[in-house]
């Protein structure tokens, strides 16, 4: 079975990023997935982790989230990143929930596994400046989130899109991303 969960780590619904996700779904859709998605920028819950590092009760909406999480073969996340970061709300969802020894499941004793066997893609949408900075160094911002979160809970491969600043949502740049992520969308990718 095919399960996509689509992670949307972009406070604007109107953001190119919403528009690049629904190309993805539609074609992960046409390939035959079953398609879930979690708005983090919704949710309800303390980004912060405790002081001590110790294990906190999940919010119920980090419950939910997480329960999508454990349903999913594969996750997508769609983010914007400005000023060369991600949004920390969106640090603090992965912190929270992928962070070693920061959930406690009854169905698996070790935390890290509960992940295993999953794959996943990241989709950076770059503003102006952290473009320019990219083009120089070519030092995607993604990496702590796909190396020291989601690799590191075994989930493989973690494939990444890193997309330009994008000046139009018609423009031929913003249409070809579309018709790719549709295509990856289609192959479960």
């Amino acid at each position: 079975m095919k399960n996509l969960l689509i992670l949307h780590g972009d406070a604007d619904r109107n953001s190119i990023c919403y528009q690049f996700a629904a190309a993805y779904q539609e074609g992960a859709e046409r390939g035959g997935a079953i398609v879930k998605e979690i708005h983090i920028m919704d949710l309800k819950f303390n980004s912060n982790k405790q002081f001590n590092n110790t294990i906190s009760p999940l919010e119920p909406d980090l419950q939910a989230a997480l329960e999508k999480i454990l349903w999913a073969n594969h996750l997508v996340l769609f983010c914007t990143v400005n000023k060369d970061s991600i949004p920390s709300r969106l640090s603090g969802f992965f912190d929270r929930l992928f962070a070693p020894g920061q959930v406690a499941s009854a169905k698996t004793p070790v935390p890290a596994m509960m992940y295993s066997g999953k794959t996943a893609r990241i989709v950076s949408v770059l503003d102006e400046e952290s473009w320019k900075i990219w083009q120089e160094t070519k030092l995607p911002t993604y990496h702590s989130i796909k190396r020291t979160v989601l690799e590191r809970c075994r989930i493989n491969p973690v494939r990444t899109c890193t997309i330009g600043f994008v000046h139009s949502p018609m423009n031929e740049y913003a249409k070809k991303w579309r018709e790719k992520l549709y295509s990856l969308g289609e192959k479960f990718m």
